[in-house]
């Protein structure tokens, strides 16, 4: 039985105004932005979540990592 303190939901919304501990992005190898959801959270996050990925992750991810920054500007605590 999982931990009452703990809960996993999944959610329809706007992911970048959630109050979480942590939003997971499907970014692209860059790490950089893109469009879709990723774009929208750089955009809502501000220009220190991209500066974060880029000091980092100098060359970016890989397909299938996982890679964690600050929240910056959203109400997530971490981006992963």
């Amino acid at each position: 039985m999982p931990d009452p303190k703990t809960s996993i939901r999944p959610l329809q919304c706007d992911i970048t105004a959630l109050s979480v501990d942590v939003i997971v992005n499907a970014a692209n190898e860059s790490l950089q932005g893109g469009g879709g959801v990723d774009g929208a959270i750089h955009r809502s996050a501000g220009p220190s979540l991209l500066e974060e990925c880029r000091t980092r992750y100098p060359d970016g991810g890989f397909t299938g990592g996982a890679f964690i920054t600050a929240g910056h500007r959203l109400n997530a605590e971490w981006v992963i």
